[in-house]
C-alpha cells in the first residue's frame, strides 16, 4: 500500500458531496451582509454620538448581527425551501445524491486496483441498496479476469431491479458482454437478453434486446 506522500487524500466535497459546495458558498456570500453590518452598525453608533471605541463596539455588533442573520437564511431557510421546490418538481430525484468515487479512481488510476476493490466491497456493505458500487466494482473484477465474482455482483444488480430498473439494465447488458469473453458461457447471453425482453415489454430495451438476440444468434450459429 502507499503511503505518505503519494496517499490519497479524501477531500471535502468527497466526503460531503454536494453539500460541500453549498457550504463553500454560503462562506463567500457572508462578506456582503459582514460588510453591511459593520457600516449599519457603525452609522447608527456614530448618529447617536458615541465615542470611537463606542462605533467600532457598535460595527462588530452589526456585523456578527448580518452574519448570523444570513447565515440562518441561507443555511435552514432558503436551502429549505429550495429543497421543497425541488420536492415539489421532481420528487423522484429530491434529496437524492450520486455518490463519487475519486478515491477508488484515483487508486485505481496509481495501479492499486486491489486497493480499489477493497474499498468497493466496504461500501457495498455500507449501502447494500445502492448498485452504482457494485457495477464499479464488478467492471474492474472483469479487467482483473475474476470473472466469477464480477458475474455475483452483477446478479446482485438485478435483484435490486425492483428500486434500480436503469441499473438492472445496465447489468443485464454486462452480463452479456462478460459471457461473450467468457468461454464456454457464450449462450447464457441468450438467457440475458431474452430476460429484459420479458422484463421490460413494449419499451426500447425490449427492442433492443430482440435486436441483440438476433445479432448474437447469428453470431454463436444458435438456429433455435
Amino acid at each position: 500500500m502507499n503511503t505518505g506522500r503519494d496517499e490519497y487524500k479524501r477531500t471535502l466535497y468527497d466526503r460531503h458531496g454536494p453539500e460541500a459546495a453549498h457550504f463553500f458558498q454560503t462562506v463567500s456570500s457572508l462578506i456582503i451582509p459582514i460588510v453591511a453590518g459593520a457600516f449599519i452598525g457603525g452609522a447608527l453608533a456614530v448618529q447617536k454620538g458615541w465615542s470611537a471605541a463606542g462605533i467600532v463596539v457598535s460595527a462588530f455588533a452589526g456585523s456578527v448581527t448580518f452574519a448570523v442573520w444570513w447565515w440562518y437564511f441561507v443555511t435552514r431557510v432558503s436551502h429549505g425551501a429550495g429543497r421543497m421546490f425541488g420536492e415539489f418538481i421532481q420528487p423522484s430525484a429530491a434529496g437524492s445524491y450520486e455518490r463519487q468515487y475519486s478515491h477508488e479512481d484515483a487508486m485505481v488510476m496509481r495501479g492499486d486496483v486491489g486497493g480499489a476493490l477493497t474499498s468497493y466491497e466496504a461500501i457495498i456493505l455500507e449501502v447494500p441498496n445502492d448498485p452504482q458500487p457494485r457495477l464499479r466494482a464488478a467492471e474492474l473484477y472483469v479487467k482483473s479476469g475474476m470473472r466469477e465474482r464480477a458475474e455475483t455482483l452483477y446478479r446482485s444488480v438485478q435483484r435490486l431491479a425492483q428500486k434500480t430498473p436503469s441499473a438492472d439494465v445496465v447489468a443485464s447488458n454486462r452480463l452479456v458482454d462478460l459471457y461473450l469473453a467468457w468461454p464456454g458461457h457464450e449462450t447464457k447471453g441468450l438467457r440475458e437478453l431474452r430476460r429484459l425482453v420479458d422484463t421490460y415489454p413494449e419499451t426500447d430495451v425490449a427492442e433492443r434486446a430482440r435486436a441483440g438476440l438476433v445479432n448474437l444468434k447469428s453470431q454463436l450459429g444458435v438456429t433455435e
